[in-house]
């Protein structure tokens, strides 16, 4: 009897939600402004990245009043039809950003930037800055 419970809890009230849960914004290009209201506030940012070659991209600053950084991943280059590899192939990272729910109450203009380089040359380096306008859904 506990355990019918138990399923119909899940399936009426869990699976609908994870089922209809948006997937987070991804932002892959800096000169377009991403645009976040309150239902929508995770959202990642995509950029090509290929670790081979001793570059990574690095948080250099970002709106610490208006922003949380969450996580950073690496995605690898997707096989070949031929199951291989290509040296020096370039994959991509996903950075996870939440906008903290009290950045909703007026309009803001927040911005996050990267940087992507070799960390013992600073020198030949890459920088993005990525502009977040942060509008309350009234």
């Amino acid at each position: 009897m506990k355990v019918d419970r138990g399923l119909n809890f899940i399936f009426l009230f869990l699976f609908p939600a994870i089922c209809l849960a948006k997937p987070p914004i991804v932002f892959t290009d800096p000169s377009k402004a991403l645009v976040i209201n309150k239902p929508n506030y995770t959202f990642n940012i995509k950029v090509q990245s290929n670790p081979s070659t001793g570059y990574s991209w690095f948080l250099k600053s970002y709106t610490t009043g208006l922003i949380v950084p969450l996580k950073r991943r690496f995605y690898p280059p997707k096989k070949s039809m031929d199951s291989k590899f290509m040296a020096g192939t370039p994959g991509y990272e996903e950075w996870t950003f939440k906008i903290k729910p009290e950045s909703f109450t007026v309009p803001q203009l927040a911005s996050i930037t990267l940087i992507y380089l070799r960390p013992w040359d600073e020198q030949s380096s890459q920088i993005i800055n990525f502009k977040v306008i942060i509008q309350n859904a009234h």
